[in-house]
């Protein structure tokens, strides 16, 4: 009996002790748990922190000029509003239209042929005059001639005033240290390709002077226009024009003194900065082919920055046209009706 009690005694003891180290053990293991989760947390919060303190790279933004902000932007076209029919060319009737560009009321003159329509629309040619004094300048003044042929060839044509001339809103830019003109351009393109008389997929571009340096840059933006002539255009890289051929290009001669230039130096001494404005770093780009027609004798624009454009197209593979003139002066006004007909047949070729 004694025996037996002593073994009960032991068991018990046993037992409790077991208990005991169980409980104790199982306190130490969420303690450490504990401290383990607390300790991880801790680090989280070190790395969170540290993230958060780091400081944030930011691209820098680019010139409003920039080829490639003009790229991104948006150029919702609409219907031409028709503020006034004019009488009827030869065989198209003549109209003057309205655009909105950035909120500005942009005019212009708006030729539709008399036959009858194609199924998809005639090809239509977008104008660009060259640059007239704001205050001198109208729409059915300047270039009533020139945009006339086009028209009696059986496109549609539309030559926009651009901000600032005529009955145009908006303040005169110049091309070269300002995207307006560009800006108007693109929004007349949009247009364009929604007007119904004209089929979007066969837009052509004419441009004269300061219309064939915004030619240039719409040729590197946008894949719209499926052909481009330029007479007499402003077409010389940015350091043709400011640096090369400066002293033969009178409406440059000043450039040194412009904000532009005054901010940002001279094309060869800051050519990051010119390069992202300039169309020769984007020439690869270009999917339309080029016409380019220049006089020898031009006093205005130097038939060398045309003959460079051919040059870098070539260079690049790119389908290229190119006719000087001997001689001639900035309106090729001796040979307009040889240049005229290269044009039409171009266009015919290729839209």
């Amino acid at each position: 009996m004694r025996n037996k009690v002593l073994l009960l005694f032991i068991i018990i003891i046993l037992v409790s002790a077991g208990v005991i180290y169980f409980y104790f053990n199982n306190q130490n293991n969420s303690s450490n748990l504990e401290a383990n989760s607390n300790a991880a947390v801790a680090i989280t919060n070190q790395f969170s922190a540290k993230a958060n303190s780091a400081p944030v790279i930011e691209e820098p933004e680019l010139p409003p000029m920039a080829i490639q902000s003009l790229r991104n932007r948006e150029y919702t076209g609409g219907d031409f509003v028709i503020e006034e029919q004019l009488p009827n060319g030869t065989n198209y009737q003549q109209y003057i239209a309205s655009y909105q560009s950035e909120g500005l009321k942009i005019f212009g003159l708006l030729t539709v042929p008399f036959t009858d329509k194609p199924a998809s629309g005639w090809p239509a040619i977008l104008f660009i005059h060259g640059y007239i004094q704001p205050e001198q300048y109208s729409t059915t003044g300047n270039y009533p001639t020139y945009q006339a042929r086009l028209a009696r060839s059986g496109f549609v044509t539309f030559k926009p005033d651009l901000r600032g001339h005529g009955n145009s809103e908006g303040e005169s830019e110049s091309a070269h240290h300002s995207e307006k003109y560009l800006v108007d351009t693109l929004y007349a393109l949009s247009y364009l390709k929604k007007y119904d008389a004209a089929d979007p997929d066969r837009i052509g571009y004419w441009g004269h002077s300061n219309g064939g340096e915004i030619g240039l840059r719409v040729a590197v933006i946008s894949p719209d226009i499926k052909a481009f002539s330029f007479w007499a255009g402003v077409v010389g890289s940015y350091e043709d024009m400011f640096e090369t051929y400066n002293d033969k290009i009178g409406f440059l001669r000043n450039i040194t003194d412009t904000e532009l230039v005054q901010e940002n130096k001279l094309p060869s001494a800051n050519p990051d900065f010119w390069n992202q404005l300039d169309p020769y770093a984007f020439l690869d780009d270009i999917s339309a082919p080029i016409q380019l027609q220049h006089g020898t004798a031009d006093e205005s624009v130097p038939v060398e920055l045309s003959l460079r454009l051919k040059e870098e197209l070539e260079k690049l593979d790119k389908p290229v046209e190119y006719y000087e003139y001997a001689e001639d002066d900035h309106n090729i006004a001796s040979n307009v009706s040889t240049a005229f007909q290269r044009a039409i047949d171009f266009y015919n070729k290729y839209l």
